[in-house]
């Protein structure tokens, strides 16, 4: 049976470059991180830095490889 972790659930889409990310620089180098994409996208609390100024953005919850939710769902073995 597979690991319950996100790399391996239906909703998890990864990984993504650390150029297309939202964290912090010290975390972009740690771990194989992905989006979460069990909900829409979430409200970022923090200002993004844009050429028109701060703007506040939706995006989806980022999360690594390893970690594990309660809502996990395996991945199918074919299209439904």
């Amino acid at each position: 049976m597979r690991k319950t972790k996100c790399k391996n659930c239906r909703y998890w889409k990864g990984p993504i470059p650390s150029e297309r990310r939202y964290c912090p620089p010290e975390e972009m180098a740690k771990g194989e991180w992905g989006y979460c994409k069990r909900h829409a996208p979430r409200p970022l609390v923090e200002n993004i830095e844009s050429l028109r100024g701060k703007s506040f953005v939706a995006v989806w919850p980022e999360t690594q490889a390893e970690d594990v939710c309660g809502e996990f769902a395996l991945i199918p073995l074919q299209k439904d």
